[in-house]
């Protein structure tokens, strides 16, 4: 009669599961390195210095980075938390290493409430507010909010920028209580007749308002303008400066 052998136990039937659980381990050591890289990409700054960049603001208090006497003006109209916009934003970040750091173009920020909803007028008016304790806060804020929102994090993104800069953030509410930054921007949006975002304006002058892009017979007037119209724009304007 035979009889049945046992394996349970054996030396062989061990060195499946350790392989069993590396093999583990592996899978989730990679979706964590996946995980991560995604995220870091989620979060990785301009490196643009703001600081070192000129600013100023228009009549209407808009706010505007790049040296003062370059003939062109670039005008983008977003709100952080724009799906649309964030995918955009590497364009404008492109512009503003070459053009407006190099003291050819200034580039105007304008807060334009849509996907963020009323989220964005409040972030809009803590943005303006943190001028006061920075002199680059607001853009800083521009970068920091679209970052946190792309992350999940949109609703609590003043109140995490305000520690992150050390800034009180019951002076910030206060002070936000008193800012028409968004109802003055959105309004000059609306002149123009913009509908969504992002959106683009150019100015050739600090006194005209601001007018959509035309190039190669096309009106550049709804969604991101690609960077080479940018460019090609940006230095027509020098060459005829």
């Amino acid at each position: 009669m035979s009889v049945a052998t046992s394996t349970k136990g054996t030396p062989q039937n061990k060195r499946q599961q350790q392989t069993l659980i590396l093999g583990v381990i592996a899978v989730v050591a990679v979706i964590a390195v996946v995980a991560a890289i995604l995220l870091s990409g989620q979060t990785t700054t301009s490196g643009i210095d703001f600081a070192a960049i000129p600013q100023s603001r228009t009549a209407d208090g808009g706010f505007v980075l790049g040296n003062p006497d370059a003939p062109i003006t670039i005008v983008e109209f977003a709100d952080y938390a724009c799906p649309a916009c964030q995918q955009y934003e590497p364009n404008i970040t492109r512009f503003l290493e070459e053009y407006v750091a190099t003291g050819k173009a200034k580039f105007e920020y304008r807060v334009f409430a849509t996907a963020g909803g009323q989220q964005t007028v409040f972030a809009g008016g803590i943005a303006e507010c943190l001028t006061n304790y920075q002199a680059d806060g607001f853009w800083v804020a521009r970068e920091r909010f679209s970052q946190l929102a792309q992350q999940g994090l949109y609703q609590d993104a003043p109140r995490t920028l305000a520690s992150e800069l050390n800034v009180p953030y019951s002076e910030l509410l206060t002070c936000q209580q008193n800012s028409n930054r968004v109802r003055v921007d959105m309004a000059l949006g609306q002149q123009l007749g913009i509908q969504g975002t992002p959106a683009i304006g150019v100015r050739y002058s600090d006194a005209a308002a601001p007018q959509f892009i035309t190039y190669g017979g096309q009106v550049y007037n709804r969604g991101g303008v690609p960077f080479d119209v940018l460019a090609a724009v940006t230095d027509a304007a020098n060459a005829n400066s």
